[in-house]
């Protein structure tokens, strides 16, 4: 993690004015790209690649196992789209890229085919668990029915199974009852997305970006420094 990634920034205030000092509100530490670069995302020209995670979190991006009943929370506040994030495949690390930097041309064309767009959704589980539930941004068909358990499972507890050879999924609803996820014991999405976040990439220079970069001699140079 790169000194500076989670430090809060904060709306720029009007010079003299007392009102902007009282008004001025903090800039939300996540959000997602414009519709433009979501569109872009459905069009296939971002990788919707993913490995298993590296660390131990709180709270980590996942999607629903296949023998557990899921429930979307159903509140807006806890579901974010078009969140741009990048995905180290060597050691399975999740790393959000600022909006701003993700639409600017400062990042190598490389870095950026390799990153994509998710939505994300709060989710809990039958066992108490909870996991942020995401949901690549593309044209394929595996969205849309992604889409669909989404929705399914903002009504009831679901259980979310692939379906191959359609390319979607299938929706099996408990049929009996599940006592509701804790959702008063969560925090906000923010915090939530922080702890499951490895780092911010905000700047075009930053390691994760140079690393990658890199074509892999960075990470065999970590190595050898451990050894």
């Amino acid at each position: 993690m790169v000194e500076g990634d989670f430090d809060q920034a904060t709306l720029p205030e009007e010079p003299g004015t007392v009102e902007a000092e009282e008004t001025a509100q903090p800039e939300p530490m996540f959000s997602g790209v414009s519709a433009k670069a979501a569109a872009r995302a459905k069009k296939g020209t971002t990788s919707s690649s993913r490995t298993g995670r590296a660390k131990q979190a709180t709270f980590s991006f996942g999607k629903p196992k296949k023998t557990v009943y899921v429930k979307v929370h159903p509140s807006p506040a806890y579901t974010m789209p078009n969140v741009p994030v990048y995905e180290n495949e060597l050691t399975g690390t999740f790393h959000f890229v600022k909006p701003a930097l993700y639409e600017s041309d400062e990042l190598p064309e490389r870095f950026l085919r390799a990153c994509k767009t998710i939505d994300i959704f709060t989710t809990g589980a039958a066992d108490g668990s909870f996991f942020l539930w995401y949901v690549p941004v593309s044209s394929s068909q595996w969205r849309k029915g992604a889409l669909k358990a989404v929705e399914a499972a903002r009504q009831r507890y679901v259980i979310v199974e692939s379906f191959k050879a359609a390319s979607t999924y299938t929706i099996e609803p408990a049929t009996e009852p599940i006592p509701e996820p804790r959702w008063e014991t969560l925090p906000s999405l923010e915090k939530m997305m922080m702890d499951a976040f490895d780092s911010i990439v905000s700047v075009a220079d930053d390691r994760v970006v140079r690393d990658f970069m890199s074509g892999g001699v960075a990470n065999r140079r970590d190595e050898e420094d451990e050894e």
